[in-house]
């Protein structure tokens, strides 16, 4: 069984193709300062994305389901949901793109929408592997959440969102 992992400046080879997202095992893990001094962690499940892989560049879309974050706290996660932040009864899905980003390198710009509104996120490749066949690769960064059509942080979750994508995919 071939294994290979590497972190940002080394280099792995995975195979050049297209690749579907284990739904799974794939998610958006986050934390934000809510009330600006009590760290809150959470995650989001993916719903579907695709991942094409081609010269040692991956370009990928997908999305993940709005009305599923989960913070441990049911009232928490209601407000997230409403119309106040992600507003998932008429928003359900967020969709994440990122285009041509090396496998060698340490990151590249992604693009995150939610409720209809783009924003950028700059993405940082932390791990990438190939093992039995699978393809795995986390990548952080932070997202700026002003631009997008919620509630200021002016006495609720912070300006800055501390994401973590964690995707498992396979050969299509």
């Amino acid at each position: 069984m071939e294994a290979a992992h590497h972190s940002p400046g080394s280099s792995i080879a995975v195979p050049d193709g297209t690749y579907v997202i284990d739904t799974d095992r794939s998610e958006l893990r986050f934390r934000a300062k809510a009330f600006t001094a009590v760290w809150v962690s959470g995650r989001i499940p993916a719903l579907d994305g695709t991942i094409h892989v081609r010269d040692g560049r991956l370009s990928a879309s997908g999305a993940i389901a709005a009305q599923q974050v989960d913070t441990g706290l049911s009232a928490r996660d209601w407000h997230l949901r409403s119309a106040h932040y992600l507003d998932s009864a008429r928003h359900p899905r967020i969709t994440i793109t990122v285009e041509g980003m090396p496998t060698d390198a340490a990151g590249s710009t992604a693009e995150i929408e939610v409720r209809g509104v783009a924003a950028p996120l700059r993405l940082r490749l932390v791990d990438l592997g190939w093992t039995g066949g699978r393809l795995r690769l986390e990548a952080e960064g932070d997202l700026d959440r002003s631009p997008l059509p919620m509630l200021p942080p002016i006495a609720g979750v912070s300006r800055i969102v501390h994401c973590r994508l964690v995707v498992e995919a396979r050969p299509t």
